[in-house]
């Protein structure tokens, strides 16, 4: 019984510093940033990113969980690392990194809304209705 106990403890112990680590990643990166949102209509305006989720709740503040097409993995991008994500299509998008690479992804279902704040009303877009997405620089 006592190793049982012990072996759950060492799990829950486990679970929690992920969570721990995860939350201290997720510090070191920005959230609430400025984008550029142009429709599929072709309208566009600026607006602050404060997240990404599904219409019930926001899921990350600074994370976009995708997948490579083939494949099962999930792979979790910064959102402050994008220069934009373009050519959004039903199965997939492309992604373009401030570093100049360029990966097409298909961004998993949980994280296909976007949360966006325009002044002070917070909106929900679905990223279906979305043709592209450019992250905008600070001004210096």
């Amino acid at each position: 019984m006592k190793i049982v106990s012990h072996s759950l403890q060492l799990i829950a112990l486990s679970a929690v510093a992920g969570i721990v680590l995860n939350a201290a990643a997720d510090q070191r990166h920005a959230s609430s940033l400025t984008v550029k949102v142009t429709m599929l209509n072709g309208t566009s305006r600026t607006a602050t990113l404060e997240g990404v989720g599904c219409p019930a709740s926001m899921c990350s503040r600074v994370v976009v969980n995708s997948k490579a097409r083939g494949e099962s993995a999930v792979t979790h991008t910064w959102l402050d690392s994008l220069a934009s994500i373009q050519d959004i299509a039903k199965d997939d998008a492309l992604f373009r990194f401030k570093d100049g690479t360029e990966r097409r992804l298909s961004v998993v279902p949980l994280n296909r809304v976007l949360y966006v704040r325009n002044r002070s009303d917070m909106e929900k877009l679905d990223l279906s209705l979305v043709k592209a997405l450019e992250f905008v620089s600070p001004s210096k």
